[in-house]
C-alpha cells in the first residue's frame, strides 16, 4: 500500500485485492440488517407480554454478534489496502491521491470493472470525472 496518495495504477490493483471483501461486506451489511429488524420485533413482541422463545432471542443475539465481528474483519481488509468506504450500500470505494495539485480520490463503485473515475476530496460520487482529464 501507497504511503499516502496511491497513483492510479497503485490504486486499481489494490482495488483487485479487495474487491471480493467488498461485495462479501455488502452481503454481511444486508444479512445484518435483516438479523437486526428480527431480533427487534422479537424484542418487541417479548415487551408487549407475547411469547417468544428466550431461546431464539438468544439465537439471534449470538448470529448479530458473529455477523458484527465477520463485517469489522472485511472493514479492515479494505482499509488496511488504503482504500475508504465512501457507500457501502453502493459499494463506493475510494483511494486518496492527488491530480493536478488537487486533493482527490480514485473513485469505484461495486459493479464497475475497474476504476475509471476520480473526483476532488471536497466533492463526492456525483462529482466523478474520467480518469482521462487526470492525465
Amino acid at each position: 500500500m501507497p504511503a499516502g496518495d496511491f497513483t492510479l495504477e497503485e490504486a486499481r490493483a489494490a482495488l483487485l485485492t479487495i474487491r471480493d471483501t467488498v461485495v462479501a461486506l455488502q452481503q454481511t451489511q444486508r444479512t445484518l440488517r435483516a438479523v437486526k429488524d428480527e431480533l427487534n420485533a422479537l424484542n418487541r413482541r417479548h415487551l408487549n407480554n407475547g411469547v417468544v422463545g428466550e431461546r431464539r432471542i438468544r439465537e439471534v443475539n449470538r448470529e448479530q454478534r458473529r455477523l458484527g465481528e465477520q463485517a469489522q474483519r472485511q472493514i479492515s481488509v479494505i482499509t488496511s489496502a488504503g482504500a475508504e468506504i465512501k457507500g457501502l450500500d453502493e459499494g463506493l470505494i475510494d483511494f486518496p491521491t492527488t491530480i493536478h495539485g488537487v486533493l482527490a480520490y480514485w473513485c469505484w463503485r461495486a459493479g464497475e470493472d475497474t476504476i475509471d473515475w476520480w473526483h476532488p476530496r471536497t466533492s463526492g460520487f456525483s462529482s466523478r470525472r474520467s480518469v482521462d482529464e487526470a492525465r
